[in-house]
């Protein structure tokens, strides 16, 4: 028996450890190159950058160069999630590690809170997989990178300590990074939350709130690009993070801040030096203000003014600052109203919303009424309550109690979450080539009947009159080119065009009137199907997202419509890099760029530093006067101020007139089909488009709390209001010129009055 089964035995024994030899062999293959890829923040800010560290290890002897491609995909891996292609090129790799810090571009963010990323290391000979699994190579296995759901609004605040170890944050840097945020005032969930007087409840459809995360970092590792810094929305320096601060880093915060971000300096430690006291006093000392001084003593920081260890808030720029006081335990002597009082201000808080208010948050009665009001409906007081009247008839008049019982019955909801601005919408018809318009659908429905009539009963009656339904097999086809050629001529007569859209380009300016930021929205129609290449440097670069509503829907908000484009990258984003993108035939596609470092342009020459131009009746004369001047046959001009929600028009010209900014509210508030079934007023249109951009006021949207966030690059297009139409301090200067279909747009903020120093006690 024992013979029988021997040779049997020993085969099966000699291939188990062949193939026990072989197989790991396969499965366990060393790679070249492996990347460990470590976000630097738990969750990202709402529409902004992703900030990244990427680790290229390698330790061959051998020196490998290629370029290293990153694919990024919303949720899923499927060319249809595809959302960017990051191709960094001319790496170098040298027997070591390869670490850089960097951020993805400002994409639409997941559904499903996930990005994955499949990368590869080219060289001229092999496509190395970057897996983050070596058992799954071929394809290579993605790495997972948390990001938001677009439902979710969400912040995220920068704090940097000075010390070697980041993690361990003294008491003061943990109380601030703690209490620096707008998710202290959200709103209690449920009814049993502590009333505020005058406050109406409706449990069910309070805002959902504001999330804020907190990322943690050396201030050496603070980037010297301020585009990099758009994936927070406030930087923290303490723990000493000042001193250690090099030139490139505080030039990339000052440009930074210049166009819109926040900023928040505890000036602790003993090692400042003169370019430290000169980045402060850039930021915080204003011409003719004796009020405040600053100067170094010693290494530390002196704060003289007329208030005893003082808090100072700034403006400067488009941006916020604020500088604490250098005490022992400040988290102590900082009261609940000193740090409503910081917060308001870094966040760009409306000078209406009750956050201010002691023991307040930023939800309050009347919004409830807002909300009612911008969803459609009306409301008038009763003896008993209030009488809530319906949609044009669609809902009957009902009684309630409270307002919030009316807001619960019909379903309406607090929406925080981004927004795609209505500029968005506008230039995807503003921008499209003269003479181009969508085939309206009656056309398309006349076609479609008429093709089944052709094909069914006509078909059916003709040959049968002639006894030749044998040859239906040739009058099909033959039916079906025409209608086919047909439809593609009607097609043609409709969207054919030379030209492939335009550009509409805001330029805000900052201190002393210097172009501080550029946005623009660029848009590509093309009468066949091609690729798009262009040449970058510091810009982010996003296809454009657009707001839809449908005739049903009008007075809700509108829903953003999918990006289904990808864009690839190639170079070093987002310093110096080109795009290419994948344009469909007759599709209009909008991409938004933003840019801290303006191209050199030339500015309508005015005082943009003169308020009185801006703030007095005969100021606004004398500066329409010198604007007409720029007129001619080939540029037209035209200029608005904005202050506590009038618009002021200056020249009343082609754009700001009241019957152009009437016809263009009108069409703005039209559903889809509405649109296509008019001649489209394209001034009118921009018109609007530029006023929305400029300030969003709405009642049920993060823009209730707010008036600007800190610029971001996103295609929401959120970080372009500037004007807060609750402040009697800050007027708005808007002067449009506009050549050769180039729209070009000119925007300044000017405040009569800096906010005041806020004692503290020692």
């Amino acid at each position: 028996m024992t013979g029988r089964w021997m040779l049997p035995v020993k085969v099966l024994l000699l291939a188990w450890l062949v193939s026990s030899a072989a197989c790991p062999a396969v499965a366990q293959e060393k790679l070249p190159v492996r990347m460990r890829l470590q976000p630097l923040s738990t969750r990202g800010r709402s529409g902004g950058a992703i900030p990244i560290r990427i680790k290229l290890e390698y330790n061959s002897p051998q020196i490998m160069e290629g370029d290293l491609v990153l694919e990024m995909y919303n949720t899923v891996v499927s060319s249809e999630d595809l959302s960017a292609e990051i191709r960094y090129e001319g790496i170098v790799l040298q027997g070591s590690d390869y670490i850089f810090n960097t951020v993805l571009p400002p994409v639409e963010h997941s559904y499903n809170k996930l990005f994955q990323i499949v990368a590869w290391f080219e060289t001229e000979s092999d496509r190395i997989p970057l897996t983050s699994d070596p058992k799954q190579v071929d394809p290579p296995a993605p790495h997972d990178l948390l990001s938001l759901s677009r439902f979710e609004r969400s912040t995220l605040v920068c704090s940097c300590t000075g010390t070697s170890d980041a993690r361990r944050a003294s008491t003061t840097r943990a109380f601030l990074g703690s209490r620096l945020s707008l998710d202290n005032y959200n709103p209690p969930d449920g009814d049993n939350r502590p009333a505020v007087d005058g406050e109406v409840r409706a449990s069910s459809q309070l805002p959902t709130g504001v999330q804020n995360f907190t990322a943690t970092w050396s201030a050496v590792d603070l980037p010297e690009d301020p585009l990099q810094l758009c994936a927070f929305d406030l930087v923290l320096l303490a723990d000493g993070a000042l001193g250690i601060l090099e030139q490139r880093q505080m030039d990339a915060l000052i440009r930074w801040v210049n166009a819109g971000g926040s900023l928040c300096v505890l000036p602790d430690g003993k090692r400042l030096r003169g370019p430290h006291l000169q980045f402060l006093q850039t930021l915080f000392e204003t011409p003719n203000d004796p009020s405040l001084a600053l100067t170094l003593s010693d290494g530390e920081l002196l704060i003289i003014s007329e208030q005893s260890q003082p808090i100072v808030n700034r403006h400067f720029g488009l941006g916020r600052v604020t500088l604490l006081p250098s005490v022992r335990q400040l988290e102590t002597k900082l009261t609940d109203q000193h740090l409503r009082q910081i917060n308001a201000h870094l966040w760009k808080v409306r000078r209406d919303n009750p956050m201010l208010e002691p023991g307040g948050g930023w939800f309050r009665q009347t919004d409830v009424a807002n909300l009612l009001m911008e969803n459609g409906y009306s409301y008038r007081k009763t003896g008993d309550g209030f009488v809530v009247a319906g949609r044009r008839g669609r809902f009957t008049n009902f009684e309630v109690n409270d307002l919030s019982e009316a807001v619960s019955a019909l379903n309406l909801s607090f929406r925080l979450e981004p927004q795609a601005n209505s500029l968005n919408t506008a230039a995807e018809t503003a921008l499209l080539p003269r003479g181009i318009r969508m085939v309206p659908t009656w056309v398309i429905a006349a076609l479609l009947i008429a093709y089944v009539i052709a094909i069914g009963p006509l078909d059916y009656l003709v040959l049968g009159f002639f006894k030749a339904r044998k040859y239906t097999w040739l009058v099909f086809p033959v039916v079906t080119a025409l209608f086919t050629w047909l439809t593609v001529s009607i097609a043609h007569s409709y969207l054919s065009s030379t030209d492939s859209g335009g550009r509409v380009t805001l330029i805000d300016l900052g201190t002393n009137g210097q172009p501080a930021r550029q946005s623009s929205l660029q848009m590509h129609f093309y009468a066949a199907q091609t690729q798009v290449e262009n040449e970058r440097a510091e810009q982010f670069v996003v296809p454009a997202q657009v707001a839809t509503i449908s005739d049903w829907q009008r007075y809700q908000n509108a829903a953003p419509r999918p990006v289904n484009a990808s864009m690839s990258y190639s170079g070093r984003f987002p310093q110096n890099f080109s795009t290419l993108q994948n344009v469909r035939q007759w599709e209009p596609q909008t991409v938004r760029t933003l840019s801290l470092t303006p191209a050199q342009t030339d500015l309508p020459s005015i005082d943009w530093n003169d308020a009185s131009l801006v703030t007095t009746p005969e100021g606004r004369d004398r500066l329409a006067d010198q604007l007409r001047s720029l007129s001619s046959n080939d540029t037209r001009v035209d200029a608005v101020v904005l202050h506590q929600g009038d618009v002021l028009p200056v020249l009343s010209g082609f754009l700001f007139s009241q019957n152009v900014r009437r016809t263009g509210e009108q069409w703005m508030r039209n559903g889809y089909y509405s649109r296509q079934s008019q001649e489209p007023n394209y001034d009118a249109i921009l018109s609007q488009g530029l006023l929305s951009a400029a300030s969003s006021a709405s009642a049920s949207t993060f823009f209730s709390i707010v008036s600007q966030v800190s610029p971001h690059g996103a295609a929401t297009l959120e970080d372009l209001p500037l004007a807060d139409p609750s402040d009697p301090t800050q007027w708005l200067l808007m002067v449009v010129v506009q050549e050769q279909g180039e729209t070009t747009v000119f925007r300044k903020v000017i405040y009569t009055m800096q906010p005041g120093l806020i004692g503290v006690s020692s």
